[in-house]
């Protein structure tokens, strides 16, 4: 059966990084939408910023090197990131020598990513959220948002990226896309997941596939850019049992449990993947979407 990802009828949709394994979706129930704190989640990743760097995934290189050659962005080019985190990307583009911006309003990730950018001058850090922050007009040649995107509010998204990048400009918004599967330990997963945590289980009514032409149209219809390339780029990682419990302990919506039902689930996960030889295999799908300043 096809995983499919929840639309949440609301201004900021799911991240798609937190979708189930199986054919299952790890979110919230239809019921349970109007109980979600957007501000409170947002900011959930700042609690966890260790566990966030130590865990979360980076992107595939090419998909860099892709970004910055559709984005033309000269090598004394500015570049802006919305939402660093724990500067995952930013590391990608600071190698490459490219003078930076980065916007991140946790304080946590914010000082973390510091820490591991310190090797690089030409990148600064502002700690404040990409809606409050005050921006020069016209001073980016590119703007980038890995993973965050979906939490900028959305009468802001585009205009004032737009606003704040040259002519021309662009950009680029990517995300790791967690593929469906359907196996014994996935099944088994499911299980867990629909016994100890129901809240945390839905059918859902939107595909991979539904949710990159979505992320395709808002672009399109943003009347700021126009969509100049879709990429995508697939990979897969194998995850031993304490790493991906590390994993899914920096997921949102995960990360709303009480402790002692987190706990009660993860002690679950934890001997199903055991028993079924200490790891799990994921696959994943990295897709940017570019976006030209119109």
């Amino acid at each position: 059966m096809q995983n499919k990802a929840l639309i949440i009828h609301n201004w900021r949709q799911s991240p798609p990084e937190e979708r189930g394994t199986g054919t299952v979706r790890r979110g919230n129930r239809r019921s349970d939408m109007h109980e979600i704190d957007w501000i409170r989640d947002s900011r959930s990743f700042d609690q966890v910023a260790e566990l966030y760097d130590a865990h979360r995934p980076s992107y595939p290189e090419q998909m860099i090197e892709d970004i910055l050659s559709i984005a033309s962005v000269p090598q004394d080019g500015k570049i802006l990131e919305i939402g660093s985190g724990t500067g995952k990307a930013t590391q990608q583009f600071a190698r490459r020598g490219y003078a930076m911006l980065c916007i991140e309003p946790g304080e946590h990730l914010a000082a973390l990513a510091r820490r591991k950018l310190k090797a690089y001058p030409q990148v600064g850090f502002q700690n404040s959220t990409f809606e409050e922050w005050q921006a020069e007009d016209g001073s980016f040649d590119l703007a980038f948002s890995g993973q965050a995107f979906h939490w900028i509010a959305p009468e802001l998204r585009y205009t004032k990226t737009a606003r704040i990048l040259k002519e021309p400009g662009h950009l680029a918004l990517f995300w790791n896309w967690v593929l469906p599967d359907d196996n014994q330990l996935t099944r088994r997963l499911d299980e867990v997941y629909a016994q100890t945590v129901p809240e945390l289980v839905s059918e859902s009514s939107e595909s991979h596939e539904e949710a990159i032409q979505r992320w395709s149209e808002e672009i399109e219809t943003s009347l700021e850019f126009d969509l100049a390339a879709v990429r995508r780029y697939p990979w897969e990682q194998d995850y031993p049992t304490r790493q991906y419990l590390g994993l899914l302990n920096t997921y949102s919506d995960h990360l709303r449990l009480a402790d002692e039902r987190r706990q009660q689930l993860f002690e679950a996960i934890e001997r199903g993947i055991d028993e079924a030889g200490g790891a799990i295999h994921k696959r994943y799908e990295a897709v940017v979407f570019v976006g030209r300043k119109r």
